[in-house]
């Protein structure tokens, strides 16, 4: 009759240990869903970062090349007045 307790109370201790397994695998599988969701989301808002400071990038680009552009028409606009300018006669 011991033997049979015995086996009856083994089987109830691995019992617990299955339903506590049971918990931590399930617990891990989530855990990790939404760790993964995470890197997703992570993924996107670097992608969204990267493209907004492209953007910032082309807009400075696109000032630098109009001032430059601008400032050799004045440049050239000066040396046309120079060239077209009478010589003074001494």
């Amino acid at each position: 009759m011991t033997e049979l307790s015995d086996t009856i109370q083994e089987a109830s201790e691995h019992g617990r240990e299955s339903r506590l397994n049971a918990i931590v695998a399930i617990w891990v599988a989530i855990t990790a869903t939404f760790m993964a969701l995470c890197n997703v989301k992570d993924g996107n808002v670097v992608q969204a970062m990267s493209q907004a400071q492209a953007h910032g990038i082309d807009a400075w680009t696109y000032f630098q090349a109009k001032s430059t552009k601008e400032a050799i028409l004045q440049n050239t606009v000066e040396q046309l007045k120079f060239q077209k300018a009478p010589v003074p006669k001494t």
